[in-house]
Protein backbone atom coordinates (compact mmCIF):
# COMPACT_ATOMS: atom_id res chain seq x y z
CA UNK A 1 0.00 0.00 0.00
CA UNK A 2 1.61 3.27 -0.62
CA UNK A 3 1.29 5.97 1.55
CA UNK A 4 0.01 9.50 0.23
CA UNK A 5 1.45 12.44 2.01
CA UNK A 6 -1.32 13.89 3.81
CA UNK A 7 -2.14 14.52 7.22
CA UNK A 8 -5.91 14.61 7.88
CA UNK A 9 -6.00 15.67 11.59
CA UNK A 10 -2.94 18.13 12.05
CA UNK A 11 -4.53 21.28 12.75
CA UNK A 12 -3.59 24.88 11.85
CA UNK A 13 -3.76 27.23 15.01
CA UNK A 14 -3.41 30.58 15.07
CA UNK A 15 -2.34 30.16 19.08
CA UNK A 16 -12.19 29.26 -26.83
CA UNK A 17 -10.21 26.08 -28.24
CA UNK A 18 -7.29 25.23 -26.70
CA UNK A 19 -4.72 25.08 -29.34
CA UNK A 20 -1.06 25.84 -30.19
CA UNK A 21 -0.79 29.31 -31.49
CA UNK A 22 1.93 29.53 -33.65
CA UNK A 23 2.98 32.92 -32.44
CA UNK A 24 6.12 33.77 -31.36
CA UNK A 25 6.82 34.02 -27.40
CA UNK A 26 9.27 37.44 -27.29
CA UNK A 27 6.42 39.10 -26.23
CA UNK A 28 5.71 41.27 -29.80
CA UNK A 29 2.03 41.68 -31.58
CA UNK A 30 0.93 38.91 -33.56
CA UNK A 31 -1.21 38.51 -36.49
CA UNK A 32 -3.92 35.87 -36.25
CA UNK A 33 -6.39 35.35 -39.35
CA UNK A 34 -9.76 34.76 -38.22
CA UNK A 35 -13.53 35.82 -39.33
CA UNK A 36 -12.92 39.26 -39.90
CA UNK A 37 -9.85 39.25 -41.24
CA UNK A 38 -5.99 39.58 -39.56
CA UNK A 39 -6.14 40.54 -36.17
CA UNK A 40 -3.34 41.25 -33.54
CA UNK A 41 -2.55 39.33 -30.17
CA UNK A 42 0.07 39.84 -27.96
CA UNK A 43 1.37 36.94 -26.00
CA UNK A 44 1.19 37.36 -22.09
CA UNK A 45 0.24 35.57 -19.12
CA UNK A 46 -3.56 34.14 -18.89
CA UNK A 47 -4.52 36.39 -15.66
CA UNK A 48 -2.66 39.53 -17.43
CA UNK A 49 -4.92 38.78 -20.20
CA UNK A 50 -7.77 38.56 -18.24
CA UNK A 51 -7.31 41.28 -15.92
CA UNK A 52 -7.00 43.59 -18.82
CA UNK A 53 -10.23 42.85 -20.36
CA UNK A 54 -8.81 40.41 -23.08
CA UNK A 55 -9.50 37.42 -24.81
CA UNK A 56 -7.13 34.31 -24.60
CA UNK A 57 -7.17 32.62 -27.89
CA UNK A 58 -4.63 30.04 -27.94
CA UNK A 59 -1.32 28.83 -26.43
CA UNK A 60 1.83 30.85 -27.98
CA UNK A 61 4.34 28.18 -29.28
CA UNK A 62 6.58 26.61 -26.48
CA UNK A 63 5.10 28.74 -24.00
CA UNK A 64 3.14 28.90 -20.83
CA UNK A 65 1.39 32.32 -22.68
CA UNK A 66 -1.25 32.91 -24.40
CA UNK A 67 -2.50 34.97 -27.19
CA UNK A 68 -4.16 37.74 -26.07
CA UNK A 69 -6.76 39.70 -28.44
CA UNK A 70 -7.12 43.13 -26.16
CA UNK A 71 -10.01 45.74 -26.86
CA UNK A 72 -7.94 49.55 -27.03
CA UNK A 73 -11.45 50.62 -25.48
CA UNK A 74 -11.33 47.74 -22.48
CA UNK A 75 -10.09 48.82 -18.82
CA UNK A 76 -8.07 46.89 -16.97
CA UNK A 77 -9.32 46.07 -13.57
CA UNK A 78 -6.40 46.27 -12.00
CA UNK A 79 -6.50 42.76 -9.75
CA UNK A 80 -2.84 42.15 -10.22
CA UNK A 81 0.14 44.16 -12.13
CA UNK A 82 0.23 44.56 -15.40
CA UNK A 83 3.33 44.04 -18.57
CA UNK A 84 5.94 44.50 -18.18
CA UNK A 85 5.91 42.98 -15.39
CA UNK A 86 3.51 39.85 -16.63
CA UNK A 87 6.64 37.52 -16.17
CA UNK A 88 6.65 38.02 -12.39
CA UNK A 89 6.05 34.44 -11.79
CA UNK A 90 8.76 32.03 -10.12
CA UNK A 91 10.51 35.15 -8.24
CA UNK A 92 11.52 33.52 -4.89
CA UNK A 93 11.89 36.02 -1.83
CA UNK A 94 15.19 36.21 0.55
CA UNK A 95 16.71 33.12 1.35
CA UNK A 96 17.46 32.49 5.28
CA UNK A 97 20.69 31.10 6.25
CA UNK A 98 19.25 28.11 8.62
CA UNK A 99 19.05 24.96 6.67
CA UNK A 100 15.75 23.51 6.47
CA UNK A 101 13.53 26.93 7.90
CA UNK A 102 12.32 29.18 5.18
CA UNK A 103 12.13 33.19 5.51
CA UNK A 104 9.05 35.04 5.42
CA UNK A 105 8.09 35.73 2.06
CA UNK A 106 10.72 33.41 0.80
CA UNK A 107 8.43 30.70 -1.06
CA UNK A 108 5.29 33.33 -1.83
CA UNK A 109 3.13 30.34 -4.14
CA UNK A 110 3.09 27.91 -1.66
CA UNK A 111 -0.15 27.52 -0.17
CA UNK A 112 -2.02 26.06 2.59
CA UNK A 113 -5.16 23.62 1.66
CA UNK A 114 -7.48 23.92 4.75
CA UNK A 115 -11.16 22.93 6.10
CA UNK A 116 -12.90 25.97 7.27
CA UNK A 117 -14.18 24.38 10.37
CA UNK A 118 -11.61 24.61 12.91
CA UNK A 119 -8.92 25.67 10.43
CA UNK A 120 -7.82 21.64 9.50
CA UNK A 121 -4.81 21.20 7.78
CA UNK A 122 -6.06 19.09 4.72
CA UNK A 123 -2.50 19.42 2.39
CA UNK A 124 0.08 21.65 0.54
CA UNK A 125 -0.63 23.12 -2.78
CA UNK A 126 1.57 25.96 -5.14
CA UNK A 127 -0.28 29.74 -6.68
CA UNK A 128 -0.13 28.90 -10.34
CA UNK A 129 -2.67 31.80 -11.58
CA UNK A 130 -4.72 34.18 -9.37
CA UNK A 131 -7.39 32.31 -9.17
CA UNK A 132 -6.10 28.57 -8.99
CA UNK A 133 -3.91 26.39 -7.20
CA UNK A 134 -2.06 23.19 -7.91
CA UNK A 135 -2.27 19.85 -5.86
CA UNK A 136 -2.40 16.57 -5.60
CA UNK A 137 -5.62 14.71 -6.51
CA UNK A 138 -5.08 12.40 -3.11
CA UNK A 139 -5.87 15.34 -1.26
CA UNK A 140 -9.28 16.61 -2.52
CA UNK A 141 -10.65 13.35 -3.85
CA UNK A 142 -13.24 13.47 -1.23
CA UNK A 143 -14.51 16.97 -1.69
CA UNK A 144 -16.80 16.78 -4.31
CA UNK A 145 -18.39 19.89 -2.59
CA UNK A 146 -15.34 22.38 -2.08
CA UNK A 147 -17.15 24.63 -0.25
CA UNK A 148 -15.81 22.98 3.12
CA UNK A 149 -12.27 24.27 1.90
CA UNK A 150 -10.66 27.72 1.45
CA UNK A 151 -6.69 28.32 1.22
CA UNK A 152 -4.30 30.33 2.93
CA UNK A 153 -1.54 32.31 0.80
CA UNK A 154 1.45 33.90 2.17
CA UNK A 155 1.80 31.68 5.26
CA UNK A 156 5.09 31.37 7.15
CA UNK A 157 4.74 30.33 11.25
CA UNK A 158 1.68 28.75 12.06
CA UNK A 159 2.18 29.97 15.72
CA UNK A 160 1.85 33.72 15.33
CA UNK A 161 0.09 36.38 13.97
CA UNK A 162 3.04 39.08 14.40
CA UNK A 163 4.77 38.59 10.68
CA UNK A 164 6.22 40.69 8.41
CA UNK A 165 3.13 40.44 5.78
CA UNK A 166 -0.38 38.87 6.51
CA UNK A 167 -1.82 35.93 5.10
CA UNK A 168 -4.47 36.14 2.77
CA UNK A 169 -7.38 33.49 3.08
CA UNK A 170 -10.05 32.84 -0.07
CA UNK A 171 -12.44 30.67 0.16
CA UNK A 172 -12.59 27.57 -2.78
CA UNK A 173 -15.57 26.54 -5.24
CA UNK A 174 -14.24 23.98 -7.53
CA UNK A 175 -12.09 21.75 -7.46
CA UNK A 176 -10.72 19.59 -10.50
CA UNK A 177 -9.14 16.37 -10.37
CA UNK A 178 -7.57 14.54 -13.09
CA UNK A 179 -10.00 12.32 -15.14
CA UNK A 180 -7.33 9.65 -14.90
CA UNK A 181 -6.76 9.76 -11.45
CA UNK A 182 -6.54 6.64 -10.06
CA UNK A 183 -6.78 6.88 -6.12
CA UNK A 184 -5.13 2.87 -5.26
CA UNK A 185 -2.05 3.22 -7.78
CA UNK A 186 -2.21 7.28 -7.44
CA UNK A 187 -1.26 7.78 -10.85
CA UNK A 188 -2.43 11.32 -12.53
CA UNK A 189 -2.53 12.83 -8.92
CA UNK A 190 -3.22 16.17 -9.90
CA UNK A 191 -5.42 18.50 -9.38
CA UNK A 192 -6.43 22.34 -9.31
CA UNK A 193 -8.12 24.67 -7.19
CA UNK A 194 -9.87 27.59 -7.78
CA UNK A 195 -11.26 30.43 -5.20
CA UNK A 196 -13.58 32.28 -5.60
CA UNK A 197 -12.23 35.44 -5.64
CA UNK A 198 -8.92 36.49 -7.07
CA UNK A 199 -5.15 36.38 -5.17
CA UNK A 200 -3.81 40.09 -5.07
CA UNK A 201 0.03 39.86 -5.45
CA UNK A 202 2.14 40.74 -2.48
CA UNK A 203 5.73 40.32 -1.33
CA UNK A 204 4.81 36.90 0.83
CA UNK A 205 1.72 36.22 -2.00
CA UNK A 206 2.57 35.41 -5.79
CA UNK A 207 2.60 32.89 -8.36
CA UNK A 208 5.00 30.11 -9.37
CA UNK A 209 6.57 29.03 -13.13
CA UNK A 210 5.01 26.34 -15.02
CA UNK A 211 7.47 24.16 -16.47
CA UNK A 212 8.85 25.02 -19.65
CA UNK A 213 9.35 21.62 -22.10
CA UNK A 214 12.09 20.07 -21.28
CA UNK A 215 13.03 21.46 -17.87
CA UNK A 216 12.66 18.19 -15.93
CA UNK A 217 15.52 16.26 -18.29
CA UNK A 218 17.80 19.43 -17.77
CA UNK A 219 17.40 19.17 -14.12
CA UNK A 220 17.83 15.32 -14.07
CA UNK A 221 21.46 15.99 -16.10
CA UNK A 222 22.44 18.84 -13.64
CA UNK A 223 24.05 17.47 -10.77
CA UNK A 224 24.29 20.86 -9.16
CA UNK A 225 20.51 21.65 -9.78
CA UNK A 226 18.94 23.86 -7.04
CA UNK A 227 15.42 21.98 -6.15
CA UNK A 228 13.61 22.27 -3.23
CA UNK A 229 10.41 21.03 -1.61
CA UNK A 230 8.50 23.21 1.20
CA UNK A 231 5.58 22.44 3.31
CA UNK A 232 4.53 22.34 7.22
CA UNK A 233 5.06 18.22 6.97
CA UNK A 234 6.85 16.06 9.52
CA UNK A 235 9.92 17.27 10.27
CA UNK A 236 11.27 13.42 10.52
CA UNK A 237 9.29 10.08 10.88
CA UNK A 238 7.65 9.73 13.94
CA UNK A 239 8.03 13.10 14.60
CA UNK A 240 5.97 16.20 14.76
CA UNK A 241 4.64 18.94 12.02
CA UNK A 242 6.79 21.90 11.18
CA UNK A 243 5.29 25.33 12.48
CA UNK A 244 7.46 26.99 10.48
CA UNK A 245 7.23 26.46 6.50
CA UNK A 246 10.75 23.93 5.97
CA UNK A 247 12.06 24.05 3.17
CA UNK A 248 14.42 20.52 1.99
CA UNK A 249 16.98 20.79 -0.88
CA UNK A 250 16.23 17.50 -2.80
CA UNK A 251 17.92 15.42 -5.51
CA UNK A 252 16.63 14.30 -8.43
CA UNK A 253 16.18 10.63 -9.52
CA UNK A 254 16.14 9.01 -12.90
CA UNK A 255 12.79 7.21 -13.48
CA UNK A 256 14.96 4.19 -13.65
CA UNK A 257 16.88 4.53 -10.38
CA UNK A 258 14.04 4.83 -8.70
CA UNK A 259 11.66 2.46 -9.76
CA UNK A 260 14.33 0.08 -8.76
CA UNK A 261 14.91 1.81 -5.02
CA UNK A 262 11.16 1.50 -4.74
CA UNK A 263 10.46 -1.86 -5.30
CA UNK A 264 12.45 -3.06 -2.06
CA UNK A 265 9.82 -1.55 -0.35
CA UNK A 266 6.41 -1.80 -2.04
CA UNK A 267 7.94 -5.53 -3.90
CA UNK A 268 9.32 -6.40 -7.32
CA UNK A 269 6.17 -5.91 -9.08
CA UNK A 270 6.24 -2.26 -8.63
CA UNK A 271 5.94 -0.04 -11.44
CA UNK A 272 6.48 3.37 -11.66
CA UNK A 273 4.33 5.86 -13.69
CA UNK A 274 5.83 7.38 -16.19
CA UNK A 275 4.33 10.26 -15.73
CA UNK A 276 6.10 10.47 -11.94
CA UNK A 277 9.10 12.59 -10.98
CA UNK A 278 11.47 11.32 -8.25
CA UNK A 279 13.80 12.83 -5.74
CA UNK A 280 15.15 12.87 -2.03
CA UNK A 281 17.89 11.57 0.46
CA UNK A 282 18.64 10.51 3.34
CA UNK A 283 17.38 12.76 5.95
CA UNK A 284 15.61 14.83 2.81
CA UNK A 285 12.37 14.06 1.55
CA UNK A 286 8.50 15.06 1.63
CA UNK A 287 6.94 13.56 5.01
CA UNK A 288 3.90 13.37 6.23
CA UNK A 289 1.46 16.49 5.67
CA UNK A 290 3.26 17.66 2.58
CA UNK A 291 1.15 15.78 0.45
CA UNK A 292 0.15 18.35 -2.51
CA UNK A 293 3.19 21.01 -2.63
CA UNK A 294 5.53 21.72 -4.67
CA UNK A 295 9.05 20.68 -5.67
CA UNK A 296 10.58 23.58 -7.32
CA UNK A 297 13.97 23.95 -9.46
CA UNK A 298 15.73 26.88 -10.54
CA UNK A 299 16.79 27.98 -13.56
CA UNK A 300 18.02 31.54 -14.55
CA UNK A 301 16.84 32.90 -11.22
CA UNK A 302 13.48 31.70 -11.84
CA UNK A 303 11.74 29.04 -10.17
CA UNK A 304 9.68 26.39 -11.87
CA UNK A 305 6.91 23.38 -10.16
CA UNK A 306 8.36 20.53 -11.58
CA UNK A 307 6.62 18.44 -8.83
CA UNK A 308 3.68 17.64 -7.21
CA UNK A 309 4.08 15.40 -3.56
CA UNK A 310 2.24 12.62 -3.82
CA UNK A 311 3.34 9.52 -2.40
CA UNK A 312 6.48 7.58 -0.79
CA UNK A 313 8.36 5.07 1.85
CA UNK A 314 9.03 6.41 4.93
CA UNK A 315 10.27 10.06 5.28
CA UNK A 316 14.18 10.29 4.32
CA UNK A 317 14.93 6.70 4.43
CA UNK A 318 18.99 6.20 2.82
CA UNK A 319 18.14 4.76 -0.77
CA UNK A 320 13.85 5.88 -0.65
CA UNK A 321 12.94 8.82 -2.60
CA UNK A 322 10.04 10.70 -2.65
CA UNK A 323 7.67 10.34 -5.55
CA UNK A 324 6.33 13.41 -7.35
CA UNK A 325 3.50 14.17 -10.32
CA UNK A 326 5.68 14.99 -13.20
CA UNK A 327 3.69 18.47 -13.67
CA UNK A 328 5.82 18.98 -16.98
CA UNK A 329 3.35 15.97 -18.72
CA UNK A 330 0.23 18.24 -17.83
CA UNK A 331 0.84 21.64 -19.06
CA UNK A 332 -1.41 20.84 -21.25
CA UNK A 333 -4.60 19.83 -19.20
CA UNK A 334 -3.63 22.34 -16.85
CA UNK A 335 -3.91 24.96 -18.99
CA UNK A 336 -6.71 23.66 -20.40
CA UNK A 337 -8.93 23.78 -17.21
CA UNK A 338 -7.77 27.38 -16.30
CA UNK A 339 -8.65 28.44 -19.90
CA UNK A 340 -12.13 27.05 -19.90
CA UNK A 341 -12.82 27.89 -16.53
Amino acid sequence: MVRPCRASVYVFTLCSVIAVAAAQTNGTDVGVEGTTGVRACKCMEYWACVSSGGSPYAYCQYSTKVCCFVDPRARAVGILPRPPKVDNCGRKGVENRRDGVSQAGEWPWHVAVLEKTDDIYVCGAALVDEYWALTAAHCVDDYSDPRPLKLRLGEHDVKTLAEPYPYEELDVNHVVLHPAFDNTSLTHDIALVQVVTPAKRRPNINTVCMPERGITRLMLEDKAARCFITGWGKEREGGGHATVLKEIRVPLWSNNDCEEALRRHFGADFKLSGSSLCAGAAGRDACDGDGGGPLVCERNNIWYEVGVVSFGGGCGRPGMPGVYTRVEDYRDWIHEVILNS
